[in-house]
């Protein structure tokens, strides 16, 4: 067990960032406590938190969890801590027991503690500059706006790097394969295709990938406009409808 408790630790402390927010919280948590007497508001502020934590820190509770879910998602319990609406409450009540000027000292300390106890979140190396309104790499916008047909399901074989942007761009859009070939761990439940496979090589084959896309009922075959061919798709049904983006995209003139 101590292992495991070694584990969860590790990952509270890798969900907590600077710790300024999980110490406000412990502090607003024992001054309700000790301060509010609504029952109700005890239960969802103070005894559901409590109990969601101990859990939480539970190796043997930890352990059965991680059996079903794996490793990786076992910090999102903590997402059912209500932390905000719990420092909200607490600071508007502290607020409230002050009067006049006071109060807004109060008020703009606290929101001054809150903004100091974090960090920027644009400066995550998992955000980046937006290419447009929708949030996706223009890439997906320009092959999917070129592609799709209304009112009809088009089906496309797409590169790893623009599979989670075309599911959220395109309702239209199909493919062979989704975001299971993204999560390597469900590779063990059978979540595995030739096609995504090929698709990640440095020099494609040619001659396999059409004869799945077509298995497959592809429409449309893209891949980054740098990749080396070992031959041409036109001798096997396919032809360049387009380059968008910085990839090359092909159509099977057999399709539909």
């Amino acid at each position: 067990m101590g292992s495991m408790w070694n584990w969860v630790m590790t990952q509270y402390k890798g969900y907590i960032g600077t710790g300024m927010i999980a110490g406000l919280f412990l502090a607003a948590l024992v001054w309700l406590f000790v301060t509010e007497k609504n029952r109700n508001t005890r239960i969802v502020f103070i005894y559901m938190p409590a109990v969601v934590l101990l859990l939480f820190f539970c190796p043997l509770f930890a352990r059965i969890v991680n059996l079903f879910t794996g490793e990786e998602i076992y910090y999102r319990i903590l997402w059912l801590v209500p932390v905000v609406p719990v420092l909200a409450y607490a600071a508007v009540r502290l607020m409230l027991q002050c009067a006049g000027k006071k109060r807004v000292v109060v008020g703009a300390a606290l929101g001054g503690i809150i903004i100091l106890s974090g960090s920027l979140v644009y400066e995550s190396p998992y955000f980046s500059k937006a290419e447009n309104w929708y949030h996706v790499p223009e890439a997906a916008v320009k092959i999917c706006d070129a592609i799709e047909v209304e009112g009809e399901w088009v089906r496309a074989a797409f590169p790893e790097e623009l599979i989670p942007f075309v599911r959220q761009y395109s309702p239209w859009i199909n493919m062979p394969y989704g975001r299971e070939m993204l999560i390597s761990r469900w590779s063990v439940w059978g979540f595995q295709s030739e096609l995504y496979d090929l698709l990640k090589e440095e020099t494609l084959n040619v001659g396999r990938i059409a004869e799945l896309a077509r298995e497959q009922n592809c429409d449309y075959v893209v891949f980054a406009e740098g990749k080396k061919l070992s031959g041409r798709f036109e001798e096997y049904g396919f032809e360049l409808f387009d380059v968008l983006g910085g990839y090359a995209v092909y159509a099977d003139r057999m399709s539909k």
